[in-house]
């Protein structure tokens, strides 16, 4: 009995996050479907538990109590109780200083080119490793004198005193390999807490020579600030995955 209850729990809470979409805070979005087939699995697993336990209970009182695990088993239920009070966090700004932020490496340009960006009705939405990439490696200079929009959280750096860094993280399978892509949004009026998630209208701030060419850490990568709201929602789709 104990442990289909147990088998029961983790199903619901793996069901849930898929759900609610909070598995997008561990996981790439592509792995919806095995996780909602591995939550399928174990609540299935824990009906057959718990019909054999209770036909055991019906059939064998004695042998049942027997089958019973230690009560001090039930401790690991302890971490799941966490997983179904605790909203699901996902990496923020004590993860992105503690790792190396990731550079964009050089890639060849499609034969036809980067599209170009018409930002003539509006900002136009970009990644942040789109944005990285053509800061970096573009020759054209696709992003001068546009406007753009990115989403990310804040971090904040001492050596930005009017700013802040943009931060989202790239993941290739999970949370665990994350890694921060950075850009360095200046002229930022008001102070925002760490790990606030924003929106912001930003332009380019090309280097001084025009261009990297270089493999040089992404916050060398800078933008000046339109516009910057707070987003209250944060989306359940908050990694990259450029990979």
């Amino acid at each position: 009995m104990g442990r289909a209850g147990l088998m029961l729990v983790i199903g619901v809470i793996v069901m849930r996050l898929v759900v609610t979409g909070g598995y997008g805070w561990f996981v790439q979005q592509r792995m919806m479907i095995p996780i909602a087939i591995a939550g399928v699995i174990i609540l299935v697993f824990a009906a057959v538990e718990l019909v054999g336990a209770y036909r055991q209970e019906g059939s064998d009182p004695e042998g049942a109590r027997r089958s019973v695990g230690p009560t001090v088993g039930w401790l690991l239920a302890a971490p799941l109780l966490v997983l179904i009070a605790v909203a699901p966090t996902g990496l923020g700004a004590t993860a992105a200083r503690l790792s190396e932020p990731l550079s964009p490496t050089e890639e060849l340009p499609p034969d036809d080119g980067l599209p170009e960006i018409d930002d003539s009705e509006g900002p136009v939405e970009m990644r942040v490793y789109e944005f990285l990439t053509r800061a970096l490696w573009d020759d054209t200079a696709s992003l001068t004198a546009k406007r753009v929009v990115l989403e990310g959280l804040v971090v904040n750096d001492p050596q930005i005193t009017d700013g802040f860094r943009l931060t989202r993280f790239a993941v290739s399978c999970c949370a665990a390999d994350g890694l921060p892509l950075q850009v360095g949004v200046h002229g930022v009026s008001e102070s925002f807490d760490d790990d606030t998630w924003v929106r912001a209208v930003v332009v380019w701030r090309p280097p001084p020579e025009g261009g990297y060419r270089s493999a040089d850490a992404p916050e060398v990568v800078e933008a000046d600030v339109i516009e910057v709201e707070i987003v209250e929602n944060p989306p359940n789709d908050p990694y990259e995955t450029p990979f």
